[in-house]
């Protein structure tokens, strides 16, 4: 793996660290605080059972429920407005009213009262007498005390309120989501994931078919010329070794992608030469007829991979040629120094590229052409990119008269 590889690969499992500490640690605060949530939710029926008890003091509690004004009024305005099941009781346990409980209230009949502690389950206010005991469990009852000794003169018995049960079972409900959503977001990850490992191997298969595809078709031109005897094997058979010694270098390119390259510090222009001069010496055997202009600064020195920026260089020429479809086609490649960097432009006067295209021109996959696999470009960033710590841009291009594009890369101390 190359140095840029291994930079992004390391800040790629930083950031991938930082998020994941940053979800616990978003998912933990939310759930603490609907816990805490809760919990103060919990103190609300405690605090309105004392006020409820506090007003309670206010009146005499009669012996059975709906015995005296004072009652109906504490049933009527206080308890019918609690929204937690509370029951209010005498000192010997019976209840005098409720609320939230399932039971209608209703009057304790002193034949009720007398045998309450022996009511049997079917009996209409055993549940009443259920719930009094479920309420105990939950809080302890509070005590109404009148007058100047604190006489005791009756209990409140309250539990939490319904709304209160079901936040307890929230936060279980929100792990349960977030628990989907983390699967769901797994196995979506999961399918992109191979869903890319499939296009790198099915673009690197494309790729290779496309550099080789160059050097096989001038390979096969010059082999029907010499089937034609248009030139004479001494011509020719220079020419094809140049192929074959190209289609060796491609199988080398492929051979460096993923292993740790060395970049050397070297004047550019031979290797421009080397890249224009291939496409120059075989144009018309790939059915093209090119003027190629040279514009090149000597002291354009830059760290580079000789083979992988040639290979850059190639599809940028490549692109440059597929654009051009008339007989006065010019490609012209330009090198020189900006302050500490090296630019090396490549201009042509083809079919150019619509607006709407420009910003997709080095998405892996798009491509304008009839036959194509949108790799070039792309593959062009990565090499001057990821490899060599440069950039590659579109300086302008427009319909029906050319495209400009420029590869920056660092000046060589």
């Amino acid at each position: 793996m190359n140095r840029g590889d291994s930079r992004q690969h390391r800040w790629s499992r930083v950031w991938t660290a930082y998020v994941f500490i940053g979800a616990v640690l978003l998912v933990t605060a939310w759930l603490l605080y609907t816990i805490n949530l809760v919990r103060r939710l919990e103190h609300e029926p405690q605090i309105m059972s004392r006020l409820f008890a506090r007003y309670c003091m206010t009146a005499a509690m009669p012996e059975t429920a709906g015995g005296s004004p004072e009652t109906e009024i504490i049933f009527e305005e206080v308890i019918r407005k609690i929204n937690f099941p509370v029951i209010v009781t005498d000192t010997s346990g019976l209840p005098l009213a409720w609320k939230g409980i399932g039971v209608e209230p209703a009057g304790l009949t002193p034949e009720d009262a007398g045998r309450w502690r022996d009511l049997p389950p079917q009996h209409p206010l055993y549940p009443v007498k259920a719930a009094l005991r479920r309420l105990d469990e939950q809080n302890r009852p509070i005590a109404m005390m009148l007058g100047p000794d604190s006489t005791v003169v009756g209990y409140v018995h309250y539990g939490h309120p319904a709304i209160l049960r079901e936040l307890q079972y929230v936060p279980l409900v929100q792990m349960g989501v977030i628990a989907l959503f983390v699967w769901i977001g797994f196995i979506g990850f999961r399918a992109i994931r191979l869903k890319e490992e499939r296009a790198v191997w099915v673009g690197l298969a494309k790729e290779a078919a496309h550099q080789l595809g160059t050097p096989a078709s001038s390979l096969m031109g010059w082999l029907a010329l010499l089937k034609e005897g248009v030139k004479p094997p001494a011509e020719v058979i220079p020419e094809m070794e140049g192929d074959l010694a190209h289609i060796e270098k491609v199988l080398g390119r492929f051979n460096q992608i993923g292993s740790a390259i060395k970049l050397t510090p070297q004047p550019l222009v031979p290797a421009l030469e080397e890249a224009v001069g291939y496409f120059e010496h075989r144009q018309l055997t790939l059915g093209k007829k090119v003027r190629f202009v040279r514009e090149f600064d000597g002291e354009c020195r830059a760290a580079v991979n000789r083979d992988l920026l040639i290979w850059a260089f190639e599809n940028l020429i490549k692109n440059a040629m597929d654009a051009i479809d008339h007989d006065r086609g010019a490609i012209t490649v330009r090198a020189r120094v900006l302050g500490r960097r090296v630019e090396v432009q490549f201009e042509d006067n083809g079919r150019g590229i619509e607006p709407k295209h420009q910003r997709k021109i080095f998405n892996t996959g798009f491509t304008t052409k009839a036959v194509g696999w949108g790799l070039g470009l792309s593959l062009v960033r990565r090499i001057v990119r990821d490899y060599h710590g440069g950039s590659v841009r579109l300086v302008w291009s427009r319909p029906g008269e050319g495209s400009l594009l420029a590869i920056a890369l660092p000046l060589a101390k």
